[in-house]
């Protein structure tokens, strides 16, 4: 079926380019033969219809390809997040069974460790070419036959799981129907065509990325703009990928872009002096997470038009989006079902509720697998008469429009990544010497949304020994920014941990603001030009020092930040941090743009003119510089 829709784009017009990714574009009728030869090479390797394929990849053609190829055999594709730790790689491959891992140079190695450690049955195929590797995936199928048709288009076909932890993860496997139908549901609601190109900066291996960006390219045989993450910054701040953003849109004549809050967010920051629009685009439409209504309001502001909220989730696929003509397009609205899609609000002993009356929101559409979770027994609270309790709270207006009043799941969005708080809470409690431990996200000012772990545990179980345990176990992004010790959790009368008594963050700030920070911050202004470029240098030595935990003495201060052992959040956490004490705004890839201190405290002591990372000529007025502002902002406090 997935497949079929491939080959009707391929025969309409095969020399349509259908996926830009960096350097790389391929046509419909050339990616209809990868698939096709991949597909008759993976057969010969003894793949057979039925058997799962995990794909470690990042965003790019040859993961568009990798699935076809998948879809052509009658396989079922594991897309699995290429910045996963083997511990999580191995916890997924092992539940799906995978009898082959397709990948890239950069993570063969790991996932070979991983295979072996599994006994070796797993073949690992790389997509490129890199040390060790003896013939790669896009060799496969070169000079053999291709399959003849199967009967297997309407079978399984991918592999999703949702909730994280070892005892909470479901995984949800959708069908070659269910898919098609979640494309054609999508593609019929908002009447896309061949015209409407579709920006991909959103995560493949997802189920937002696979079904509102992939498949309704190939539906409607439009191209699929993939924005790819970049090899010499593969993880960097979205802030730092803007520009080829705008430069996408522009120049692919994008039309549609499916994006995240926190993408948005980035976006309606910017000022409007800076280069970029998206007047091209038909629609923008935000998912994976609760859109803000300060990003609505300052986005439409900024590019006048409306950020469209999509409902989904990963069990029920797409659900409700508003369609309406954009000057109707109200913050909080969820608009109507799409096609094939029905809603009903329940109570609690699942009666159906009035319209305007609140309740748990139940999807029945095409795109729900039966039964939803093929690891777990049927559960009537969950599914019942082939619809799906979300856990969710909505209500029906008026006008018919979903209207969302709570969401079920404790997940944060940090830094465009989504995170479960449970997996977080479950490494912390698997670190040896932590007797409990609890997770939430705090807000702090100038870095957004970071993860605070509150732990019981003695002294001799160090910060550094609880992130270096969670680094082992988690991807980079779910581990805590922020670690506070208590002698035991605040708990309600039925053990319920109290989070909102843990959310203070001063005991972080005072970190950042100590008391020397803020005797450098005052003599800043009074010392001579030399001195001053000193002070600023001590300045980031003490921030990357407390970050890393390491004394200041031992930091050197031409080495580079990956060095030392930055990830893209620490480069963003320095730039918020002396964003904070400095009282300033600089730019989130001021660790991108200058890598190592010494260039950061050169930058921070040159005139600036704006909030940018591009070095200034140094005819910019005094009154420009940095020193003048924080003269302007000390005199202004009284200090």
């Amino acid at each position: 079926m997935l497949i079929g829709l491939l080959q009707r784009a391929a025969r309409h017009d095969p020399r349509k380019t259908a996926v830009v990714s960096g350097s790389r574009r391929l046509d419909y009728g050339s990616l209809l033969e990868q698939a096709e030869q991949r597909a008759a090479g993976l057969y010969d390797l003894g793949l057979r219809p039925g058997d799962v394929i995990a794909a470690v990849l990042p965003n790019g053609v040859d993961f568009v390809v990798a699935f076809f190829a998948a879809m052509r055999l009658g396989a079922v594709l594991l897309p699995l997040n290429p910045n996963y730790t083997s511990v999580e790689l191995e916890r997924f491959i092992t539940d799906g069974r995978a009898r082959s891992i397709v990948t890239d140079a950069r993570r063969m190695r790991q996932c070979r460790q991983i295979v072996a450690g599994l006994g070796g049955s797993i073949s690992v195929l790389s997509v490129d070419a890199g040390d060790g590797v003896e013939g790669t995936f896009c060799d496969l199928g070169v000079g053999l036959a291709r399959l003849a048709p199967t009967p297997t288009q309407f079978g399984p076909a991918l592999y999703l799981y949702t909730s994280g932890s070892t005892d909470t993860h479901k995984r949800v496997c959708c069908t070659q129907e269910n898919l098609y139908f979640e494309a054609h549901n999508f593609v019929a609601t908002l009447r896309l065509s061949a015209d409407d190109a579709i920006l991909c900066a959103i995560p493949l291996y997802h189920s937002y990325g696979i079904g509102n960006a992939l498949l309704d390219a190939v539906y409607q045989g439009s191209t699929l703009v993939i924005m790819e993450s970049g090899d010499e910054d593969p993880d960097g701040p979205f802030g730092s990928k803007i520009a080829r953003l705008f430069d996408l849109i522009a120049r692919e004549n994008v039309r549609v872009y499916p994006g995240v809050p926190y993408q948005f967010a980035a976006l309606a920051a910017l000022g409007a002096d800076s280069v970029g629009d998206l007047t091209g685009l038909r629609y923008c439409f935000s998912s994976g997470d609760v859109l803000p209504r300060a990003t609505f309001e300052r986005f439409k502001a900024r590019y006048g038009r409306p950020i469209r909220s999509l409902y989904g989730s990963t069990e029920a696929g797409s659900v409700a989006i508003d369609a309406a003509p954009e000057a109707s397009v109200a913050f909080g609205s969820l608009g109507r079902p799409l096609a094939n899609v029905e809603l009903d609000i329940r109570d609690g002993d699942g009666r159906r509720l009035p319209v305007g009356e609140a309740g748990t929101i139940w999807v029945k559409s095409p795109v729900i697998p039966d039964p939803v979770y093929d690891n777990r027994a049927p559960d009537e609270a969950v599914y019942r008469d082939r619809f799906f309790n979300t856990g969710d709270e909505g209500l029906i207006d008026a006008a018919g429009r979903l209207v969302m009043t709570g969401r079920k799941q404790s997940f944060l969005d940090i830094a465009g990544y989504k995170v479960e708080i449970a997996e977080v809470e479950e490494a912390l409690r698997d670190c040896p010497g932590v007797s409990d431990a609890v997770a939430l996200g705090v807000e702090v000012p100038r870095m957004g949304t970071l993860i605070k772990a509150v732990v019981v545990a003695p002294a001799a179980v160090t910060d550094a020994d609880i992130r270096a345990h969670c680094l082992r176990t988690l991807a980079f992004f779910k581990v805590p920014r922020l670690i506070e010790r208590r002698d035991r959790l605040p708990r309600s009368s039925i053990g319920k941990i109290l989070k909102g008594e843990l959310q203070s963050v001063d005991a972080y700030l005072a970190a950042v603001r100590t008391g020397e920070t803020l005797r450098l911050v005052e003599s800043i202004k009074v010392v001579a030009p030399g001195e001053r470029r000193r002070r600023f240098e001590r300045l980031v030595v003490l921030q990357v020092a407390d970050m890393l935990g390491v004394v200041p003495a031992t930091l050197d201060r031409t080495a580079g930040f990956t060095e030392m052992g930055f990830d893209s959040f620490n480069a963003i956490e320095l730039a918020a941090r002396l964003d904070y004490v400095l009282d300033l705004s600089l730019p989130d890839t001021l660790v991108f743009d200058y890598p190592t201190i010494a260039a950061v405290a050169d930058f921070l002591n040159r005139p600036i003119k704006t909030q940018s990372s591009a070095p200034v000529e140094p005819s910019v007025l005094p009154d420009d510089d940095i020193l003048a502002r924080l003269e302007r902002q000390l005199s202004q406090a009284g200090t």
